[in-house]
């Protein structure tokens, strides 16, 4: 019904017909309320259970899973299918003002340029876009009021828009993906400082030789590539410490870092083993090629002459060298005592150079720098 000023209203009518006493019907009496507000309130709080329920179902296939980067893959899935969207993508602030994907669901094609569009959500919070065929919502997600990461949902332009209940919704799963995200952060945080050296931030020994080598030892009997093994060793370190103090020997260490890293591919791996001792992992690489590769390195460490603490015993390094191939089945156990062997066998023949260690079908090289 409409009421004078021409509004809509939703009434409830309760009424009775009027007889004669001969039984003949002559109208009806009763009376109408409006109800129009506690429809709306009812409206409401309906809207409000569903999106409760909505978001309950979503958390908890969030808190189901264990890992912690598959909450966000989980919450992908799960926000998509809850909303209907199309697809849905959430990312993760890795650094102010960049954002990398962290999770996506359903279909993405065409999507690519949404990245375009987050260097606003720190002055907006939220934003509609047209992306392609797409009508997309952006929302940020926050942790201790700073923008964390954000939350992307979208489905077809020309078909749907979305609603103030999904808004608001979307709006509740960003306020839960932010501490996800934080809870991401810290445990990525712990997990790096778990598997590299406080110091050089290079791997420490337990991710070297638990979880890197395994791994790629594993993935090249597949590909029957072989690799080589460099166990680096500082030849006189301890004079550096006794004459100069420990922050020289701490420069020392780093400016060896920075040696390895300069003589490194980016697909190489580098491990400070404790101490004075390092090692390289190298894929793909003939015994030629590793001995090349361990000359140039022995060359550029000459300068760590400056460093040293008695010119007389100059502080250089000394390099042991096992070659892995797949086909020698060999245990990981045992290619870390050929190279640990070759490199204690260089420093008792007077240090600062390089030995292969004896393998099956390899001829014993050995070269002093």
């Amino acid at each position: 019904m409409r009421r004078a000023d021409e509004t809509t209203a939703c009434v409830v009518i309760s009424c009775l017909p009027l007889h004669t006493s001969d039984g003949e019907w002559r109208g009806t009496r009763g009376i109408c309320r409006d109800v129009t507000e506690d429809r709306e309130r009812e409206a409401a709080l309906t809207k409000s259970r569903n999106r409760e329920q909505l978001l309950s179902y979503i958390v908890s296939t969030i808190r189901d899973e264990i890992e912690p980067h598959n909450m966000l893959t989980a919450a992908a899935a799960a926000t998509a299918r809850a909303l209907g969207g199309v697809g849905c993508r959430i990312y993760r602030q890795t650094e102010p003002g960049y954002f990398a994907v962290a999770a996506e669901y359903g279909n993405t094609e065409g999507i690519e340029s949404l990245d375009d569009h987050l260097s606003k959500l720190n002055d907006q919070g939220s934003l509609e876009v047209k992306v392609g065929r797409w009508h997309v919502v952006v929302t940020a997600t926050h942790y201790r009021k700073s923008v964390n990461g954000a939350i992307c949902m979208w489905v077809a332009a020309e078909k749907e828009e979305w609603d103030d209940d999904s808004r608001i919704l979307i709006g509740d799963v960003a306020n839960q993906l932010g501490i996800a995200n934080e809870q991401i952060t810290i445990h990525d945080r712990i997990v790096k400082l778990s598997r590299t050296d406080g110091m050089t931030g290079l791997l420490n020994r337990r991710a070297f030789f638990e979880e890197e080598l395994p791994r790629r030892m594993n993935r090249l009997k597949h590909s029957g590539q072989g690799a080589a093994l460099f166990y680096v060793d500082l030849d006189n370190f301890k004079m550096v410490n006794d004459v100069h103090g420990h922050q020289a020997g701490d420069d020392a260490l780093l400016f060896l870092r920075d040696l390895m890293m300069e003589h490194s591919r980016p697909s190489d791996v580098i491990a400070r083993l404790g101490g004075d001792e390092f090692a390289v992992w190298i894929d793909g690489v003939t015994p030629d090629v590793a001995i090349d590769r361990v000359k140039a390195l022995m060359k550029a460490s000459k300068e760590l002459k400056k460093f040293s603490g008695n010119k007389d015993k100059p502080l250089g390094v000394s390099v042991g060298i096992a070659m892995y191939d797949p086909a020698d089945d060999e245990c990981l156990d045992d290619l870390l005592a050929r190279a640990d062997g070759a490199m204690y066998a260089v420093k008792k023949a007077g240090k600062g150079g390089f030995k292969v260690a004896p393998s099956p079908g390899l001829e014993n090289k050995e070269a002093n720098a």
